[in-house]
């Protein structure tokens, strides 16, 4: 009679035995309500990046095509697969904030940058490629300050940092 009984893994003592099917569960159950009908010939993207620095909280943010998956475990409808949603991130310095989006098969000429002091506005086409997303800013920046490089599918934005208000005095009369 053969051995039936499962070799106990490295990954079995960090995430416990049922993590793996507790994952796989998870995916079938997000398909399952995807409700997305008849799919197109294009492709859907969907997925987590995360960031974490020190002294603060891990940072989960959700990318890809589809709508983000809401605390009651449904999805929104409306599912626009022809659009992208570019995975981003977003950098502090003391001085300086940096937006860096990973946009492949889009060329320098098919993207358009706006920005306002606190918001990022980022279209790009390119034959079946499309790529939208609005980034909200952490800090104020400066929007005439920007400097922009695109190469490798790989587009940086750097922002200065507004000026802090200066602290006055007010006179009480």
């Amino acid at each position: 009679m053969a051995d039936k009984r499962r070799r106990k893994s490295f990954f079995d003592d960090i995430f416990g035995a049922d993590s793996f099917e507790d994952i796989e569960d998870m995916i079938n159950h997000i398909i399952e309500n995807m409700d997305i009908g008849e799919m197109p010939g294009h492709p859907f993207v969907y997925g987590f990046s995360v960031s974490h620095k020190p002294g603060e909280e891990p940072s989960i943010r959700e990318f890809g095509n589809i709508p983000p998956y809401q605390e009651r475990g449904q999805l929104r409808h409306n599912i626009h697969i022809d659009e992208r949603k570019p995975l981003i991130d977003v950098l502090e310095t003391e001085d300086s904030v940096h937006v860096i989006a990973e946009m492949p098969g889009i060329e320098k000429e098919d993207i358009q940058l706006d920005a306002t002091d606190s918001t990022v506005d980022l279209r790009a086409f390119r034959d079946d490629r499309k790529y939208s997303e609005q980034i909200e800013l952490p800090v104020k920046v400066n929007p005439s300050s920007a400097e922009a490089t695109y190469k490798n599918g790989v587009l940086e934005v750097i922002f200065k940092r507004m000026e802090p208000m200066k602290k006055t005095t007010i006179n009480i009369k």
